[in-house]
């Protein structure tokens, strides 16, 4: 056990030398230390969003768990917010809006952060729509075109477009929003979309829900634009052998090169060290969806 220094807290850090991923001989202490020394160039991502913790007490070759409600044990100086459920009750979600909480979550062996669309000023409105790219084989190549596909009729229909590999399977496409319009605004809008690029790419994509139906198709998953969902934070350690991150970058880079997994909690400060963070300016892009919906009614009649 220690204490690291984070701001003005004094974070105990236990059990230290625990291995959490057993293949690469990854520690505790190194997730815990990534998390700290990423703090700067995640929390600008994740600030004033609720917190999904998904948690890995054993490691990752246990099984983990999702956890929403903070533990009674936290500490008072991690923001929180309650969200009511659909039904009866409410849900304390943590807030990680500083380095310490962050360096906290990691020690509670929250190895990937999973945030919010939505921030927490205005919880109905999401700031990004998010086109999940899910392969359903080992093919990258796909999912790499079918995110140029993405990026084009996005970006014709008048709206910015970001990319982040997920560190697992896929990739994210992500369009900035200007909180406008609500979740099911904006996943209709999403759905409509994908039901474009399916039309036009038959044989490669689709929007089928049920795995056993998929094929060999890449999986347009657009369910995340929904109240309460989440999406891997930007820069969080995912629990694949290796460590690798949830990793931002430039379109020019999905080449033959990318594949999801390509950065990890080894490589990533090499990276950071030669370029600077892709989404640093993703606010500045917010995008709105009021005029690029007439042009896409216009394309699903072309489609129909």
């Amino acid at each position: 056990m220690y204490f690291l220094k984070v701001g003005k807290q004094n974070v105990k850090i236990t059990h230290s030398q625990n291995i959490l991923f057993p293949k690469h001989n990854i520690s505790k202490n190194e997730v815990v230390i990534y998390y700290y020394n990423i703090s700067s160039i995640m929390l600008p991502h994740i600030k004033n969003r609720a917190i999904t913790m998904q948690r890995f007490t054993g490691g990752i070759d246990q099984e983990g768990f999702y956890q929403k409600n903070i533990a009674d044990y936290f500490p008072a100086w991690i923001p929180r917010i309650p969200i009511k459920k659909k039904g009866d009750g409410v849900v304390n979600y943590a807030v990680c809006n500083n380095a310490a909480t962050l360096v906290y979550l990691a020690n509670q062996l929250c190895i990937t952060p999973h945030i919010w669309l939505s921030k927490i000023d205005k919880l109905d409105f999401p700031d990004k729509m998010i086109f999940d790219l899910d392969p359903s084989t080992k093919d990258f190549g796909l999912v790499r075109k079918t995110a140029k596909y993405l990026k084009k009729i996005l970006e014709d229909l008048g709206l910015k477009t970001y990319v982040m590999t997920t560190g697992s399977r896929g990739l994210h496409v992500v369009v900035p929003l200007d909180k406008k319009h609500n979740f099911n605004y904006v996943r209709a809008f999403a759905k409509d979309i994908a039901k474009i690029l399916v039309n036009q790419h038959p044989e490669m994509l689709t929007i089928e829900i049920r795995k056993a139906k998929r094929g060999k198709k890449i999986f347009i998953d657009t369910f995340r634009n929904s109240f309460a969902q989440t999406s891997v934070a930007p820069y969080a350690v995912r629990a694949k052998p290796g460590a690798p991150i949830a990793t931002p970058i430039d379109w020019r880079e999905v080449t033959s090169t990318l594949l999801p997994n390509k950065y990890t909690i080894k490589n990533i400060f090499k990276r950071l060290s030669k370029k600077e963070d892709p989404w640093k300016n993703i606010k500045k892009d917010v995008c709105s969806l009021k005029s690029a919906r007439k042009k896409l009614d216009s394309l699903l009649k072309e489609n129909s």
